[in-house]
């Protein structure tokens, strides 16, 4: 279960998981709340998809439909993703006594600080066996601000198809046809949701203070959210209409990435972006905040850049030294491959997380019930 079928790091994540168990012959429901592209590439796979309710939580029935759904199908496993779905399917899982309940953490959400909202979370997921953080820095800080149990929480990194993002063999998007950056225009991308948490708005800034120095630097915002409108007429208010480019929602990500000279990150709080680890397997040179696990990933220098968070100055500083070195900025994007390739990839993400479902299938039989 996952709160959207939207076009986001979590969602990408889920699609590649179905890919590689329906090849190997699991049979897999998927339960979402609100609706997105990516219904359509689910349902190409064979998978069954079910929306639980167009009101999220606000609709108490949520839980009564998906224990309804979940005791039709009789599933083995039960693993949620994002808050929603976490709140109301492992409510679900428990009470139709799911083998084994996972979740994924994906984020060091704010909320979390909440003493509130923490202990209510944690009630919520009080009968989940497993939850998986996408990074130490995520797990640390749901054992630290929501109080899981540590023993319950294992990390996972992130992973990346190395196949399907490979520089070597993925043709390029035309990019000037597409987002009208010349040839010669040095095009940094921006990937991500357009909402407070990618820090867009900063990012807005740092792309004035590059222009002041290289005025030919474009900047390519790929990805859709309910900030577009606010961003744009941010952008027109600093006069950015030739410098900033919204790109909306592109589905080939590494003919994007190929079509790019590097990328940026500016969010003010992370798990581990999978756009982050895609753009390092195309060996782009990446500016990123150090928030969240990016430093886990990124060490400043070596296989990329890192600026402190909310520090406009610092991420466009950043942008000038990899557009104006191109001998540094070759050798970030070598090392970032070498990075993913060594450490991120998703064929051994797909069989930690199996393990994770084996082992709660097999601490359960050994209990000899469905608790």
């Amino acid at each position: 279960m996952i709160d959207s079928l939207k076009i986001g790091g979590a969602e990408m994540l889920l699609l590649a998981m179905l890919r590689t168990y329906c090849r190997a012959g699991h049979q897999i429901d998927v339960a979402y709340f609100t609706p997105g592209p990516l219904a359509e590439d689910v349902a190409r796979l064979g998978v069954p998809v079910h929306r639980v309710s167009r009101h999220g939580l606000k609709d108490p029935r949520a839980v009564v439909r998906l224990a309804r759904l979940m005791h039709a199908a009789q599933p083995d496993v039960v693993h949620t993703h994002l808050t929603k779905s976490d709140l109301a399917g492992q409510v679900s899982a428990a009470l139709v006594r799911a083998p084994a309940r996972v979740s994924s953490v994906h984020n060091t959400d704010p909320w979390r600080k909440n003493p509130l909202l923490s202990t209510f979370s944690r009630a919520a997921m009080a009968p989940c066996h497993r939850v998986i953080a996408v990074s130490q820095e995520v797990r640390d800080y749901v054992v630290q601000w929501s109080g899981y149990p540590a023993h319950k929480v294992v990390v996972i990194d992130n992973g990346v198809d190395l196949e399907r993002f490979d520089p070597e063999t993925v043709a390029p998007l035309d990019r000037a046809a597409l987002w009208g950056v010349a040839p010669d225009a040095p095009a940094i991308g921006v990937i991500g949701r357009l909402e407070p948490q990618k820090g867009h708005r900063l990012l807005l800034q740092a792309a004035a203070a590059t222009a002041q120095a290289r005025p030919d630097v474009r900047f390519v915002i790929i990805g859709d959210g309910p900030l577009r409108a606010e961003l744009e007429a941010e952008r027109a208010r600093l006069g950015l209409e030739r410098v900033v480019l919204f790109a909306g929602i592109v589905r080939d990500m590494p003919g994007a990435l190929a079509a790019l000279d590097g990328v940026a990150f500016a969010s003010l709080w992370e798990g581990l972006p999978v756009a982050l680890l895609e753009a390092m397997a195309m060996r782009r040179p990446v500016v990123a905040t150090a928030v969240g696990g990016i430093p886990g990933v990124l060490v400043d220098g070596a296989n990329g850049l890192t600026v402190p968070p909310g520090d406009p100055e610092a991420l466009a500083q950043g942008v000038l030294r990899v557009v104006a070195d191109r001998a540094l900025a070759a050798r970030l994007g070598a090392a970032a491959r070498e990075t993913v390739r060594a450490r991120y990839s998703a064929q051994a993400m797909h069989g930690r997380i199996m393990d994770v479902y084996e082992a709660a299938l097999a601490a359960r039989r050994a209990k000899g019930q469905r608790a």
